[in-house]
């Protein structure tokens, strides 16, 4: 047998430039604990989870590139290479290699696989011989366990192959003595034996393994003609010395009394348990006994009196919790004659449930650091405020469900990171996943872009028609931005849909159902939206029928300082860079409130890294807002804004919003770059830029 017939073709292979998150994931995803490292075709090296777990010990960021630390040595074997010469001690996989080029994998479960497919078939082939021997032939374990009875034992004696392997010998072949020949170690030529009423002459001789006796074997051959041999006596009395074994190797102790309650037997565990011997118990009464206060009470005394089994606990002068049952025995005229007691000492299983107990709630323990684990290593998720992660768990959980959801909170804040958790955790993950801004699209490619449209139905669409992302994500999560923004004619037609499950294309009438979790996402109040008209009331209650809000980079600033590193690495990385970040620069960080939350703090770290002329990045390298003594600089960065007459204040931020842009665009023609100068979304800016007639470059 060669390694081809047992090695698996579907292996999952890695890069020497991917990261320790990309293989967390993959091992994660395929449920496997290594992979071959090939680089141009050739196998370079082999990563398992030891070496992630090495990694992540070391805290070696997730985004470092595996190459440095694989194992680059690596043993492989070939395709036509005998199994049985793969040192299973060596790893636990090896890499299959042909001319050079992977073409498979082979572990330690495959090559336990062949070889006990080899030891099967080695064993079929002795069973063959031994079955064509012309005498019959008998064999036994140490312990007396009978392992071989071959075809002419079963033709002479009349016993079948299946009603003896496996028995005890002594039940089979009382007279066979090969247990004495495993104790002894001696071989015994021409003794006579009578089996099954025939007279046979044996040669018994042990069975040797490394000088060690591993059993014995009788090589039988018949003299005699059917010989009436039956010794009722002994056999009775061997009977009764197998009873008495049988009984004294219980572990569970045996209490038996008869008709009278008196005691008749007990076995070796019953002193063990209850620190009284046969002196004390045989042939007294129960009744005795308890009067004379050597038992605290008696079981079989209840069964006497009921005629039914009674079970109880006791507990003994050491402290000791026994498990008592007394079961009766009748006789042909319906009485006790026997009232046979077994006694457990369930102490240990008390103290085994406490630790199952204990184990329980280690592995609830170990399953929230997994998932724990799981999140941060999918997401990437860089957080320490207790509030959010309550917020990623409670995510977690509502995945499990398909309710649908509305993520509200500033821009910025990582909604759109929550909406991929519920996602990727959900029973709807292998299914589409599709997201849409509602804002950035204009109200009449919207619904088109929702709903789908029929062939013909508007001038400059499309022949065919087109499937709206509602038939898109069918059994999947359509993802909406911005929702808020929506148009209330829209607004109509998406509560359909989620009151029906069904669809109308644009310029068609036929209702198409569809399959879909909603997963809504807004930086707007919407009840304030209601309100005001501006956001239609039933829609509201039929997205908000799960919340999670998530709050603002000022409301957990112990964050600020782990995203600072986390973006500073990712940056470093990114150009090529060495910068640090002074403890007093953090601080100013972590003082200001971050209106454009994690996103302009992102930005902020890549324009200190790009542009500081120094390693370190001190206090002096902030912007001067960053330096402002008051409140209200501190929080916008920016000069107060002055009016000259007072105005409604819808109009005077309108007419601030139009300066602001207008400004912008004359310092850039890009949306996406005037996104970047302001903080905002490049959607947000497209919208703004649209509603105020103000030119911009769309192709950037």
């Amino acid at each position: 047998m060669i390694i081809e017939n047992f090695m698996s073709t579907d292996v999952s292979i890695l890069k020497p430039e991917n990261t320790f998150g990309e293989v967390a994931t993959l091992f994660l995803g395929k449920k496997i604990d290594g992979a071959p490292v090939v680089e141009d075709g050739q196998l370079v090296g082999l990563m398992t989870k030891t070496h992630l777990i090495r990694a992540m010990s070391q805290k070696i960021p997730l985004d470092q590139p595996i190459k440095d630390y694989m194992s680059r040595l690596v043993k492989t074997v070939s395709p036509d290479q005998p199994i049985e010469d793969v040192d299973i001690m060596y790893t636990g996989r090896y890499p299959v290699v042909d001319k050079g080029e992977l073409v498979g994998i082979i572990t330690k479960s495959d090559i336990m696989v062949a070889l006990t497919e080899i030891i099967a078939e080695m064993s079929g082939q002795l069973e063959i011989v031994i079955n064509s021997a012309y005498n019959p032939i008998v064999a036994i374990d140490r312990n007396g366990t009978i392992t071989i009875w071959n075809q002419a034992a079963q033709n002479l004696t009349g016993l079948i192959k299946n009603d003896t392997v496996g028995r005890f010998i002594n039940d089979i072949i009382p007279e066979s003595k090969l247990l004495d020949i495993v104790a002894s170690g001696r071989c015994e030529y021409g003794i006579r034996l009578s089996i099954a009423s025939r007279s046979f002459i044996t040669n018994r001789a042990p069975i040797i393994k490394n000088d060690e006796i591993i059993g014995a074997v009788a090589v039988l051959y018949d003299v005699s003609e059917l010989e009436n041999v039956s010794r009722e006596l002994e056999y009775v009395k061997k009977l009764n010395q197998e009873m008495d074994a049988i009984i004294d190797s219980s572990f569970d102790g045996l209490y038996i009394t008869d008709g009278q309650a008196v005691t008749l037997r007990i076995n070796k565990a019953i002193k063990r348990m209850t620190g009284l011997g046969e002196e004390e118990l045989l042939h007294k009464s129960m009744g005795e006994l308890v009067e004379t206060g050597v038992l605290s009470r008696s079981a079989s005394l209840v069964v006497l009196e009921t005629k039914k089994p009674f079970t109880t606990t006791l507990v003994t002068v050491t402290g000791t919790t026994l498990l008592v049952s007394a079961t009766p025995v009748f006789d042909e005229n319906g009485e006790i004659f026997r009232v046979v007691t077994s006694v457990r000492d369930i102490s240990e299983l008390n103290m085994l449930k406490q630790k199952v107990e204990q184990l329980e709630g280690l592995n609830k323990h170990f399953e929230f650091q997994m998932n724990e684990m799981k999140i941060r290593l999918s997401e990437n998720l860089v957080l320490k405020n207790q509030e959010m992660e309550k917020i990623v768990y409670q995510a977690m959980k509502i995945a499990e469900v398909d309710s649908t959801v509305l993520i509200s909170g500033e821009s910025g804040v990582g909604k759109e990171v929550i909406g991929n958790i519920i996602q990727r955790n959900s029973i709807r993950s292998k299914g589409p996943f599709v997201k849409l801004n509602c804002a950035a699209l204009p109200e009449n490619l919207l619904e088109s872009e929702l709903f789908g449209y029929e062939p013909g139905a508007f001038t400059g669409a499309r022949k065919e028609g087109k499937l709206g992302l509602f038939e898109v994500a069918h059994e999947g999560t359509l993802l909406l931005d911005e929702i808020g923004d929506i148009p209330l004619h829209l607004q109509v037609k998406l509560l359909r849909v989620l009151q029906q499950r069904e669809i109308i294309r644009v310029g068609g009438t036929r209702l198409i159902p569809i399959d879909v979790r909603i997963i809504a996402i807004t930086n707007r109040i919407l009840d304030e939206m209601v309100a005001k008209g501006e956001f239609r009331e039933d829609l509201y209650y039929r997205l908000n029928v799960v919340p999670i809000h998530v709050p603002a980079l000022r409301e957990r600033r112990e964050d600020i300082p782990l995203l600072v590193r986390h973006f500073l690495d990712k940056f470093n990385q990114r150009y090529n860079l060495k910068k640090t970040i002074s403890p007093g620069a953090i601080e100013l960080l972590m003082a200001y409130s971050w209106p454009g939350n994690i996103r302009q703090l992102e930005n902020m770290i890549e324009r200190l890294v790009v542009t500081s002329n120094t390693e370190g990045i001190d206090v002096q390298n902030l912007p001067p807002y960053f330096l402002s003594t008051s409140p209200e600089e501190s929080g916008n960065g920016h000069q107060p804004v002055s009016v000259n007459s007072i105005i409604p204040l819808k109009q005077a931020v309108e007419i601030l919003e139009r300066q602001l842009l207008e400004k912008t665009f004359a310092v850039t023609s890009s949306c996406y770059k005037a996104a970047q100068l302001l903080e905002v979304d490049a959607s947000t800016i497209s919208r703004k830029a649209n509603r105020y007639s103000i030119k911009y470059k769309r192709n950037d």
